[in-house]
């Protein structure tokens, strides 16, 4: 229902209202590269102090690590729709949560974050528009809109909701970003590598990420140049530039119970979903 809604000139004209705050960072960072940070097993291998020599768009959990603020994020992406209503792990996701009333811990936690972090712009979903707002709270639904009518970044025939990497990518665009640098984007990697840094489990699996691939591939013909950073050489259809490589330092292998907090170990805990 409600992407019917939003497909109708009256839901259009609302969301240039609520989405119109964006439009003030169109092309402002036209010609600079980036960093994009994924939530990929391969982030326990970096020193993320070396990766603020550049602006940083951050994805989903990656806020939640202890050295995240050692980084240069500046923006960052929690794009699940819904995710910040009330009971959404027990209601939309079926889960059993470890909190009163069955509360999104994460999320809750996540709210903590944004407003700890006022130099940082969040994008999140805009169907959670009337569970979270603030100063710095920005939202997205499918194609970014443009006052430019830049066609390639519009999403029009990708849905740009379909992925926290496809909608980061999209906006790192839309932001003018023209080189862009994948931190932690393991299932990139031929074979693909599943696994997050905040849990203990990861491998090898053949994964289809053509959806990531066509879209990537359409963006290189408008001059986006794209760089995925990796622990050690390894194959992919995206150029490959090793850690030691780019900063002249060799990797640090650390565990996920060294790369949270233990206030933000026990909120993942609570979720009931990860290999912690």
């Amino acid at each position: 229902m409600i992407h019917s809604f939003f497909k109708s000139k009256i839901g259009l004209k609302i969301r240039e209202l609520l989405e119109s705050e964006n439009f003030k960072l169109e092309d402002k960072h036209q010609g600079e590269q980036c960093y994009i940070f994924g939530d990929g097993v391969s982030i326990q291998n970096y020193d993320l102090h070396n990766f603020n020599d550049k602006i940083g768009i951050a994805c989903n959990h990656f806020p939640f690590h202890k050295d995240f603020k050692k980084t240069n994020v500046k923006y960052a992406i929690l794009c699940e729709p819904f995710y910040f209503m009330p009971f959404f792990d027990s209601i939309i996701k079926k889960r059993k949560v470890k909190t009163i009333s069955s509360l999104n811990p994460i999320s809750f936690h996540y709210k903590k974050i944004v407003r700890t972090n006022p130099g940082i712009n969040f994008f999140i979903n805009l169907s959670n528009y009337l569970f979270f707002k603030g100063k710095n709270i920005f939202y997205l639904y499918k194609n970014i809109l443009s006052k430019k009518n830049k066609p390639y970044y519009l999403c029009k025939e990708f849905d740009c909701d379909k992925g926290v990497l496809r909608r980061a990518i999209s906006l790192a665009v839309y932001l003018g970003f023209k080189t862009i640098y994948l931190v932690g984007c393991d299932y990139l990697t031929n074979p693909s590598k599943y696994g997050h840094w905040y849990e203990k489990v990861s491998g090898y699996r053949e994964i289809d990420e053509s959806y990531i691939d066509g879209f990537i591939d359409r963006l290189r013909q408008n001059n986006i140049n794209f760089k995925l950073v990796v622990p050690k050489k390894v194959e992919s259809d995206i150029e490959i530039v090793t850690y030691e490589d780019l900063f002249k330092s060799k990797i640090n292998f650390k565990k996920n119970n060294l790369l949270l907090s233990e206030e933000n170990m026990r909120v993942f805990k609570m979720q009931n979903t990860m290999e912690l």
